[in-house]
């Protein structure tokens, strides 16, 4: 399957050649991703697809623009550092860890969603654990400041329990399988890469928010720094149209292994990643709107947040979302009739 090209090509770029001159290029575009803590230079979801593919890059032909991706062990708290370090321009990674970065002062605007993450639940083999419930005096592994502990949080008080109920420990996704492979952690919330201890029998699933449904999902966004759209309008719309071509390509069912061969390039097993989208059509996963249904997951994430004292103040999400671009490329591509517009719970809304 061919990237989709979209209608009157020459003609748009003759349009913004003349603003584009105005405004001049960029140096570089960076891009940063969350990474599975493994010290791969490959990363998971739409940037993943969009490097690998050479979308974004093929966006920019003709400009002197150079693109760099890089993608961080340390997942969320590594990229809210680099932000404010302004190592990045555009960053991949859970809303946790953005919605901190922007409670905190971080300048970034939200350009489009990544989709969505399936969080697992693993336990050690020969313990009774069988859902959150039973992990009251366990000690529980997951990435702090990530969309995971969000996650976690949530499974927890939608189970009665709170933090003081378990032994909460700060690992990254290598360390996590370390831990419960000694045995030093009883269980672990994380990624699909926690899988591949339940393949060599080392661990058992406890849960899946794939049997729930989205709402229970990880999620996040992909941001670009308020700098760099403000002076750059023009390549931060070409960046927007690239990720939604690879989120086009990534819908179509033939494309399936060559995503989950690109994938494996961040170090989690090919295994693992096919269980994750199992009877899934990733064509919803990676949905690039900014929907109701999106915008009211960051809303429920904004509050969460407060009412864990993660942050001190409430976010205004209209002054954070930059929907336009996500809707611009849809019409340059032809793909509004693509992705459905959710309401709240995740529905597709008629009309």
């Amino acid at each position: 399957m061919r990237f989709i090209r979209y209608a009157a090509a020459v003609v748009v770029s003759g349009l913004v050649a003349v603003g584009a001159q105005a405004q001049g290029w960029p140096e570089q575009g960076r891009f940063g991703g969350f990474g599975q803590g493994f010290g791969k230079p490959y990363g998971l979801a739409v940037l993943a697809i969009a490097q690998g593919k050479g979308v974004i890059a093929d966006e920019f032909k003709g400009t002197p623009v150079k693109l760099s991706f890089e993608y961080f062990t340390g997942t969320g708290p590594a990229i809210n550092e680099a932000i404010a370090n302004k190592r990045l321009d555009f960053a991949q990674y859970g809303s946790l860890p953005n919605i901190v970065g922007r409670a905190n002062g971080l300048p970034t605007r939200i350009v489009t969603s990544y989709g969505y993450t399936t969080i697992f639940g693993v336990a050690r083999p020969d313990l009774p654990v069988k859902s959150f419930k039973d992990l009251k005096g366990k000690r529980v592994a997951v990435a702090k400041g990530t969309v995971l502990h969000w996650a976690f949080l949530k499974a927890l008080e939608g189970n009665g329990l709170t933090l003081k109920d378990v032994t909460l420990l700060d690992l990254a996704t290598a360390d996590q399988l370390a831990a419960l492979t000694a045995g030093s952690v009883d269980a672990v919330i994380g990624s699909s890469v926690l899988l591949s201890l339940r393949d060599k029998g080392l661990a058992k699933v406890f849960y899946s928010s794939h049997d729930i449904g989205p709402k229970a999902a990880g999620f996040g966004a992909i941001t670009v720094t308020e700098s760099f759209e403000q002076r750059y309008p023009e390549a931060t719309q070409r960046v927007v149209r690239g990720l939604v071509r690879a989120a086009e390509w990534l819908g179509h069912e033939e494309n399936r292994e060559e995503a989950l061969q690109i994938w494996t390039r961040s170090g989690v097993p090919y295994q693992a990643l096919r269980d994750e989208y199992a009877g899934v059509a990733l064509k919803d996963v990676f949905n690039p709107r900014i929907d109701t249904f999106f915008v009211s997951q960051y809303r429920d994430a904004v509050a969460f947040s407060q009412e864990q004292k993660l942050i001190r103040s409430g976010i205004d999400l209209q002054q954070w979302f930059l929907p336009k671009y996500v809707d611009q490329a849809l019409d340059q591509l032809g793909l509004q009739g693509t992705w459905p517009r959710r309401d709240a719970n995740g529905k597709p809304l008629e009309g």
